[in-house]
């Protein structure tokens, strides 16, 4: 695995695990388990890639970013996973992740720029506040009516702290408190899954849903791998807003918070919408 020996006993291990072809190449069959309407979930292809890159990286390095972008719905009946080493130099790798539909050289659908690297502790450090929010415990869960909404949806157990999804807002921001819903540990690869659950920005100015879907996504990491494993099984506060929703593109930029209020990750992306 990538991350950490979590198990396959947890949905998004089983959904994530890869047959190796040889030569940083890797398969998967595509499920439904984390479908979204008309395609995969996006937090589903990040988790597969770092799995891949997990296999190619040195096991002493750690995630520092992210760049992705989504370049068709991923479906079909098996995807490729294909992990081009960029550089890899003493302390970091740079690799190159692409998915490909039905074989190593189909239609490409997914492309992500992945850095790993070990990284030391330094005598500066800086963090913002974390926003005073109702507790987890204290708030309500989100969740469509039984029989509506995505797959996915359901395997993540989410709690609304500020904002709320179909309802006309003067701000599309939104605070979620966040975890896998089967009870699965947070790790790296959980976490990146994670950070792509916040709903579309527009359904935050809207009544009703809008179909949206990210064309770009960026991730940076500031947690460790232990710090991570101290979270265990707790919620994660997932603050999300938009400086811009205008002619059916969306910004949407995330911070990430552990339960004690140290920012943890970063993510941003943009989205159309209709």
């Amino acid at each position: 695995m990538a991350n950490g020996e979590i198990g396959m006993g947890y949905a998004l291990d089983a959904e994530t695990e890869i047959a190796s072809h040889g030569d940083g190449l890797y398969a998967r069959p595509v499920t439904q388990v984390f479908w979204n309407m008309e395609s995969a979930f996006g937090g589903w292809a990040l988790a597969l890639a770092m799995e891949a890159v997990g296999r190619e990286a040195d096991p002493a390095a750690a995630l520092s970013s992210i760049n992705a972008i989504f370049v068709a719905g991923i479906d079909g009946e098996t995807v490729f996973v294909r992990v081009e080493t960029l550089s890899q130099r003493t302390r970091t790798g740079f690799f190159r992740v692409t998915l490909h539909k039905d074989a190593a050289d189909g239609p490409l659908l997914f492309g992500a720029d992945i850095v790993m690297s070990d990284r030391r502790e330094t005598d500066l450090a800086y963090q913002p506040d974390m926003p005073e929010v109702t507790p987890a415990a204290e708030t309500e869960r989100l969740a469509f009516p039984p029989g509506m909404g995505p797959r996915w949806f359901g395997h993540y157990d989410q709690r609304i702290a500020v904002g709320r999804p179909f309802t006309v807002q003067d701000r599309p921001r939104s605070a979620v408190w966040m975890r896998d819903g089967d009870g699965r540990p947070l790790d790296t690869k959980g976490l990146v899954s994670i950070s792509d659950v916040p709903m579309p920005r527009a359904f935050f100015l809207a009544d009703a849903p809008r179909f949206s879907s990210t064309v770009s996504y960026s991730f940076a990491m500031f947690a460790t791998e232990a710090e991570l494993a101290a979270i265990g099984t707790d919620h994660v506060l997932v603050e999300s807003d938009s400086a811009r929703i205008r002619r059916g593109m969306s910004d949407q930029h995330a911070r990430i918070w552990s339960p004690s209020g140290d920012l943890i990750a970063l993510t941003s992306q943009t989205a159309f919408f209709r």
